[in-house]
């Protein structure tokens, strides 16, 4: 998108070829794929993290066995009484729909919906479980575009429909709260360096674990069950800093098989972040920081894909920055039920 982010050939290619990962590379390995110097790729690196780009992992939950739940109240849920315990995000719209996303175990989903039920004193209108979740694969060669043309249009469907990888083999269980620390620094940077880790980690437990234990929970328990889903270049942020935007929330509805691809193609576009996805009731949320001068032609892009019958229903909302809450994963989590953890106290 010319006027919105501005990047050179090179930075474009080491974006593009970290977007597609679903592991986090070495810089040797970074360096032999773009064709660039190590040092070239490290400055690289760090120029977009010194203007607000910095690599996320967009994770998979499920591979720990956690598992995620949105609640969507269709009223304005006033913060205060919006429970933090195991609380992943809070998004409120101009139009006066509240978004919660929850984590919690497979097994006790029905017990977290009635705690927060309990603490706002109101039943959601609806309750999704996510069970999938869609890491982007932005289009870099048309980053510098500011329309949606029919190249860039043909290039979006094929995104679509092209062949996903094989999900990581790995078994699903039980995590600590060593798992889910790394996982927390790694949703924040991608590239956060383990000893970093270790020492935020064994400042705040006790008995404080080895570097090695870290390390090895890092290698087996994260990378080896698959639990990065993606890389995700907070292009976002750059966005807001260069153009007119606003943030939007896109909702979709239709068959899980079909709203998928319409997921991929729509999140191929630098704009939007990650995707989650309900595939049993045909449900997806997906974020961006939209240029305003982009606006109708999303909306006329998204309509194209419910012509073509990729999609049943969508809304786009207005989300309230203020409003706007993210929060990690509770670390005791890995120690403790839910029902352990939301027993402790009252809603909070």
């Amino acid at each position: 998108m010319g006027n919105v982010v501005l990047l050179n050939q090179q930075v474009a290619r080491v974006i593009e070829f970290i977007n597609g990962l679903s592991y986090v590379p070495t810089l040797s390995e970074i360096s032999s794929a773009v064709g660039l110097s190590q040092s070239s790729v490290w400055r690289i690196v760090k120029s977009l993290k010194d203007v607000g780009v910095i690599f996320k992992a967009v994770t998979d939950l499920s591979r720990l066995g956690l598992i995620e739940v949105v609640l969507v109240y269709r009223a304005r849920v006033p913060k205060e009484k919006i429970p933090r315990k195991t609380l992943r995000f809070f998004i409120r719209t101009l139009e006066g729909v509240t978004f919660l996303k929850y984590v919690s175990r497979a097994h006790e989903v029905e017990l977290l919906v009635n705690y927060v039920v309990d603490c706002i004193g109101e039943e959601p209108s609806e309750v999704y479980v996510v069970d999938h979740v869609v890491a982007p694969r932005y289009v870099m060669t048309h980053l510098t575009r500011s329309s949606l043309d029919r190249l860039f249009i043909r290039e979006l469907l094929a995104l679509a429909v092209a062949p996903t990888l094989p999900m990581k083999l790995g078994t699903t269980g039980r995590c600590d709260s060593i798992d889910i620390a790394i996982i927390n620094a790694l949703e924040e940077d991608v590239f956060s360096k383990m000893k970093d880790v270790y020492k935020a980690i064994s400042s705040r437990m006790k008995p404080s674990p080895s570097y090695q234990t870290v390390l090895r929970h890092y290698r087996e328990h994260v990378l080896g069950k698959g639990v990065i889903a993606g890389i995700r270049p907070t292009l976002e942020n750059l966005v807001e800093k260069t153009v007119s935007s606003s943030r939007k929330l896109l909702v979709l509805r239709g068959p899980a098989s079909l709203l998928i691809k319409a997921v991929r193609a729509i999140i191929g576009i630098p704009s939007f972040t990650e995707a989650y996805l309900s595939t049993r009731e045909g449900y997806a949320i997906v974020l961006s920081t939209l240029p305003l001068n982009l606006t109708p032609k999303i909306v006329d892009f998204i309509g194209m894909l419910e012509s073509r019958g990729l999609v049943k229903e969508w809304s786009i909302f207005e989300v309230e920055p203020v409003s706007m809450l993210s929060l990690p994963i509770p670390e005791s989590i890995g120690e403790v039920s839910i029902s352990e953890l939301l027993g402790e106290t009252s809603c909070s």
